[in-house]
Formats: structure tokens, C-alpha cells, sequence
């Protein structure tokens, strides 16, 4: 396990914030297609209807610093601050947890002298996903015993299957984003699945008993499947070309759904857990963080069209057995949706 340092509030910021840059310098081109500028739209602040046919369940995802939950015809802003993203949320669709970008004043010690310093983290927070009062599940500050804080990067925060464990990407400030899991009840990490790995995207099995992350330890991204208890982690098997990322599993559990960029464009793709069948679901060049709908029937997903970044479903069809997804129907209005910020189905 890593080992804690005591350090200042300065130090810890700027490894931390140095750190995250470099990860992010390093994967955003594959997370997030290249689009033109186009003037920002602006956010909803009520309930927009959805156009076209209903969609079954509820489906959490990021527009510009806000989570927004759909269900029922419409979609409605979650929180209002400008500082939320990575929406996950619970199979039975009732509560959403997501990652918050927190930054506060601080101090540090400078030639033996402390001065004031500014120090940024997020926390893992949980909301019912029909509004009211929030809950801070894990703290990404932390005090200890020299007086000053230790701070945590969380990314990716997703529940397991039985709400008993949190699965997160973890960066401390030391350079790595290792795989975590963490107890909802107390915040405290009862588990760490990787040690100086460079890991992101976590989604669950629907067994509980392995998380699906996109690697960039060895440089160029790729799937791994990590046991949850720890005992191994397995890649992931393509039949095409590309460089994958961010998987998520189909609610029977025997495929995964994931982006393939290839020729710098971004497509969505399905491979078989256990076999050797390669789908792609989309051949556009502009879609991408795709995940599968409660019933299996059904895929959400981003789509990139005149530089607006927009929420897409579409209906699978017969496209896991060797037939052709249907055309997919827009859910969105233009408002700018995060691009990588992975969206979330539940019940």
C-alpha cells in the first residue's frame, strides 16, 4: 500500500495539480473528440421534455459542471454549482453519485515560514436522483497528524451492484490514479486494486466480482478486468484496431460496450467478455461513452454534431447477434454536454 506523507498544503498542491494535468494532457484527446468552437449554449435550469419515443428508466450525465437526471419524458438539472461531473448511479436509478471539484485556502511552509496556499480536490458525493439534500461520501481532504491536509483526486466513482462499495479512481499527489475501493458508510478505502498504475472509467460487473477500467499504464490505452478482491486483472480482448476506452458492462455482464479511437475519430464498439465477437455499433467518427440501458435493449450515449456535444439512444436491435442497430434519436437540445463525462443508465 502507499504510504502517506506528512507534507504542507502547498506541496500537495502543486504535485496534485501538476499530476492531473500530465494524466489529462495524456488522455483527454482520446476522451474527448476535437470540435469547432461554437458560442456556449445555455444550461437549463428546468425540466426540458425529451423528443421523440420515451426512454425506459433514468439516465444521469454531466452538462458543463452540472449533473442532469432524465426519466419520465424530461430531464432536470441535480445540482447547480458548476463543479459536478462523472455522474454514476444506482441500478434501481434512485440515488446518483458523482465527483465534485472542490478548492479551498490554505497554508504551506516556505523557508521555514508558512504562508497562505490554495489547494484543489474533489469529493465523491450522493444525491437521491429526485433532488433534496446531499451526502459527502468520501473526503478528498483529509487532516493529519502534523497539522496540514492530505488531499485525493477522486475520479470515476462508481457503487457497486449492492451498494456496499464505492469503486474510484484515486490520485494522491504521488503521480499515479490506482483503482480504490471505498466504504459509503464510513468513506473510508478498504481496498486498493493497483499499486503506480495510471487507471480510469471503473464500471462494475452486475455480479459485483470485477470493475472494467481503461489502462494508460503501459502508455497507449487498453482494457483490463480487475478482480474485485484483488487477486488479478485480465486484458480485454479486441478484434479491431484502435485504442480503446472507457468500458462499461451489459447488464447480463457478457459484453462490454466501449469507444474505439481509430484515424482520430471515435466510435462505439461492443466485445463479447468471454469470446471473440467484436461489434461496432456506430460507424460516424463522432460517438462515443456508450452505455447499455437496464434491459439490455438499448444503448446511451455522446455524439459530437457541429461542434455541440449531445445525448443520444439508441435501440441495439439485433446488433449483438449479427444484425444492425436502428437510427439513433437525440435526447438532448444542444446545451453543451460534457464530453468526458461518461452517462449513467439505471432503473
Amino acid at each position: 500500500m502507499i504510504r502517506a506523507r506528512e507534507i504542507g498544503f502547498g506541496v500537495v498542491a502543486v504535485v496534485l495539480v501538476v499530476a492531473y494535468l500530465s494524466i489529462a494532457s495524456r488522455i483527454a484527446p482520446a476522451l474527448t473528440p476535437g470540435a469547432s468552437p461554437t458560442p456556449t449554449p445555455t444550461k437549463p435550469i428546468e425540466r426540458v421534455k425529451v423528443p421523440g419515443p420515451s426512454v425506459n428508466g433514468t439516465i444521469a450525465f454531466a452538462i458543463r459542471g452540472d449533473v442532469y437526471v432524465l426519466a419520465g419524458g424530461g430531464y432536470v438539472p441535480l445540482t447547480s454549482e458548476g463543479r459536478s461531473n462523472q455522474p454514476s448511479i444506482s441500478p434501481d436509478g434512485r440515488t446518483v453519485v458523482f465527483a465534485r471539484i472542490e478548492e479551498i485556502d490554505g497554508k504551506r511552509t516556505v523557508d521555514g515560514q508558512v504562508v497562505p496556499a490554495q489547494l484543489r480536490f474533489t469529493n465523491v458525493v450522493l444525491k437521491d436522483s429526485r433532488g433534496g439534500t446531499e451526502k459527502v461520501l468520501i473526503d478528498g481532504l483529509v487532516k493529519i497528524a502534523s497539522g496540514f491536509h492530505e488531499v485525493t483526486w477522486f475520479d470515476g466513482p462508481t457503487p457497486s451492484p449492492d451498494g456496499k462499495r464505492i469503486a474510484v479512481v484515486a490520485d494522491d499527489g504521488h503521480g499515479y490514479s490506482d483503482l480504490a475501493l471505498y466504504d459509503p458508510q464510513t468513506g473510508k478505502r478498504v481496498a486498493l486494486l493497483s499499486q503506480g498504475s495510471n487507471l480510469a472509467d471503473p464500471a462494475w460487473s452486475p455480479d459485483g466480482q470485477t470493475i472494467a477500467v481503461t489502462s494508460y499504464t503501459l502508455g497507449e490505452p487498453r482494457l483490463l478486468v480487475v478482480a474485485a478482491d484483488g487477486r488479478a486483472s485480465n486484458p480485454v480482448k479486441l478484434g479491431a484496431g484502435g485504442e480503446p476506452y472507457r468500458p462499461s458492462y451489459s447488464p447480463d455482464g457478457s459484453w462490454l460496450v466501449y469507444t474505439l479511437r481509430h484515424e482520430g475519430k471515435n466510435d462505439l464498439h461492443a466485445v463479447q467478455v468471454r469470446g471473440a465477437r467484436d461489434v461496432a455499433l456506430t460507424n460516424d467518427g463522432k460517438s462515443w461513452n456508450g452505455v447499455f440501458s437496464p434491459d439490455g435493449k438499448q444503448m446511451a450515449f455522446l455524439r459530437e454534431r457541429d461542434g455541440v456535444i449531445d445525448l443520444y439512444v439508441m435501440d441495439l436491435a439485433e446488433a449483438l447477434s449479427g444484425g444492425s442497430p436502428k437510427t439513433a434519436v437525440r435526447l438532448t437540445h444542444g446545451e453543451g454536454i460534457d464530453g468526458s463525462s461518461r452517462p449513467a443508465w439505471g432503473a
